[in-house]
């Protein structure tokens, strides 16, 4: 760790605390500590970061402040509690070093279970003691609650404002809940007549297509029987969610919030060919969204072998995905636009909110789907419009990467959620591969194929390193994939002294544009059979590798080892052994 350099840094050290195992933590909270003896408490603590001193441990847990400091950082973004340290407007002559009291050693199980007993509902808490210069001190880390607000057994709920902790107020709790994971905007009720508010036309529309899907006559179903089984109502009660997906724009405004979309088109020389701005309910906004992504969604032919493939600028399902993964996905409790931004290599699409349930933009891919809006997702699936398997964001990367487009990117910025998806580009091989041959490939193959496009090769430890961004276990995928049919059939590994790595067969190298391939030397293979097995089993002697790889001479194998850069050798004599760098 580099070295502290003022309150900020500390702030930010404490701020990453929660990332790092315990013994990290108390070397954190060492170095603070060094910090205590030159400058008063109070420059450091923060809305994450609280000082206590009791002269006994009796006295802490007879402490009810202790627990509503608790409380409220668990409330507002959880932080840390140090407990021996004065408060600094109780030192005299700047002696800094004063505030340095420490606290007495305690049964850590127990008080933690005694702490956790004062909060309703029990809260899991972390609590570790750190020694520094002959003195103990005792850490409490309080997670920021996800899923339920954290009282005391009094019933206090209390926030963090500053570096203060103070009970809240009734319109603060009210923000407090929305802001948990387990809250449901969608799933409010309002206390209205659902025909006083609903969109004529956008209910019979939608009540026809919801008699198609499950095949029954429209006329024997009810509006109100209808509203039911979709979930926009429950015991004939209208929720939001209900109103947002078939409501009067003009009733949204006035129960809601004013919810806004946007859809412009720019040329690249920046000329706006369209910018329209509307507010409406989510089944007329599809319909609107839709008729403009297809007015400037171009089409073109592509020929080849006798065969016409028709192609569009931007993938339909990609774009479908990604506007209605914004649909589901965006924060209800603010005011704001949800654009659609289309220019002529890219679109952009922008929601108000932030990332939700854990996801962020680098495990977006693979992280278990986490629904915002619960209530308004279960009415948008009965359309079969966002899939419960939460396959969304995979058909996106697919319906791109299969057309050789980049990888859509995820980013969160102040004023929401930013997804942009690559239009126009084109790569014809990649296309007629997964098109023509390997019909049903996945991200892992589709990346393998990008990847090695026009280059030749990709550096196996580098696409390992790549695809571990998007899913867990990436080395078991790609070896996986590789080895399956019929994917073998048009990509290989190959082998030198400088690594492994994944290649087009030599028939295909037409097919991804490689003019200068790489060389498939004689060794490749045992090249091959040493990385994979290094892989599995992370270490090996020469005794066990001259067997596993065939050579009948220890120095040919000793060759062969020491040649290879991506291994290196560890130990001396009988006790080496080789690894993998």
């Amino acid at each position: 760790m580099p070295p502290l350099a003022g309150k900020r840094n500390i702030q930010e050290t404490l701020c990453a605390i929660t990332q790092f195992p315990k013994i990290k933590i108390n070397m954190d909270i060492y170095l603070l500590l060094k910090e205590l003896k030159k400058n008063p408490s109070e420059n450091y603590e923060s809305e994450i970061l609280e000082f206590k001193h009791y002269n006994s441990e009796k006295s802490m847990h007879n402490s009810k402040e202790l627990t509503e400091e608790i409380s409220a950082l668990a409330n507002t973004k959880g932080g840390n509690i140090i407990i021996g340290i004065k408060d600094s407007c109780n030192i005299t002559n700047q002696d800094w070093s004063q505030q340095l009291d420490g606290f007495e050693k305690i049964d850590i199980d127990l008080t933690k279970e005694r702490l956790a007993g004062k909060l309703s509902p029990r809260y899991k808490l972390e609590l570790s003691e750190i020694e520094f210069e002959g003195k103990n001190y005792l850490n409490i880390y309080v997670p920021k609650s996800k899923n339920s607000l954290i009282a005391t057994t009094g019933g206090k709920v209390c926030i963090r404002v500053g570096r203060s902790s103070m009970p809240a107020v009734p319109h603060e709790i009210e923000k407090l809940v929305k802001s948990l994971h387990s809250y449901d905007w969608s799933d409010e009720d309002i206390d209205i007549d659902f025909k006083n508010v609903l969109d004529k036309d956008a209910l019979k529309a939608a009540k026809a297509g919801f008699a198609i899907k499950r095949n029954i006559v429209i006329d024997s179903i009810s509006d109100s029987s209808f509203l039911e089984s979709i979930g926009a109502t429950r015991n004939g009660v209208l929720n939001k969610g209900g109103l947002l997906f078939l409501g009067k724009s003009n009733k949204i405004r006035e129960h809601l919030g004013n919810f806004e979309y946007r859809f412009s088109w720019k040329t690249k020389s920046g000329n706006l060919l369209e910018n329209q701005v509307w507010s409406d309910n989510i089944w007329n906004t599809l319909k609107k969204t839709k008729s403009l992504f297809k007015e400037c969604n171009r089409e073109w032919n592509y020929d080849f072998e006798g065969t016409s493939y028709k192609l569009y600028t931007l993938d339909n399902i990609a774009f479908h995905e990604g506007y209605l993964n914004a649909i589901v996905h965006r924060d209800y409790n603010e005011d704001g636009m949800l654009s659609v931004n289309y220019f002529r290599d890219k679109i952009v699409i922008s929601n108000p909110g932030k990332f939700y349930g854990g996801i962020n933009g680098e495990n977006i891919s693979y992280h278990e789907p986490r629904h915002r809006n619960k209530t308004l997702a279960k009415i948008l699936m009965e359309y079969q419009l966002v899939d419960r398997a939460g396959m969304g964001i995979t058909r996106m990367s697919i319906n791109s990467l299969k057309f050789g487009r980049k990888l859509p990117t995820f980013i969160e910025k102040p004023e929401g959620i930013e997804v942009t998806m690559q239009a126009e580009y084109f790569r014809a091989g990649i296309f007629l591969i997964t098109q023509k041959y390997v019909t049903n490939c996945g991200i892992i193959e589709l990346l393998v194929l990008n990847s090695i496009y026009k280059t030749g090769f990709k550096n196996l430890l580098d696409l390992e390193s790549l695809i571990g961004k998007l899913i867990q276990n990436p080395w078991e995928e790609i070896i996986n994939s590789i080895e399956e049919e019929p994917f073998k059939d048009y990509v290989e590994l190959r082998g030198n002294n400088t690594g492994i790595y994944v290649c087009p067969k030599r028939k295909y190298n037409n097919y991804f544009e490689v003019t200068n391939p790489l060389p498939k030397q004689a060794n490749s293979e045992k090249h091959i059979k040493l990385f994979k097995f290094l892989k599995t089993h992370n270490e090996a002697n020469n005794e066990v590798l001259m067997k596993h790889l065939g050579y009948k001479s220890a120095g040919a194998t000793s060759s062969l080892l020491k040649k290879a850069e991506y291994t290196i050798n560890k130990g001396k004599s009988r006790n080496s052994k080789w690894y993998l760098k």
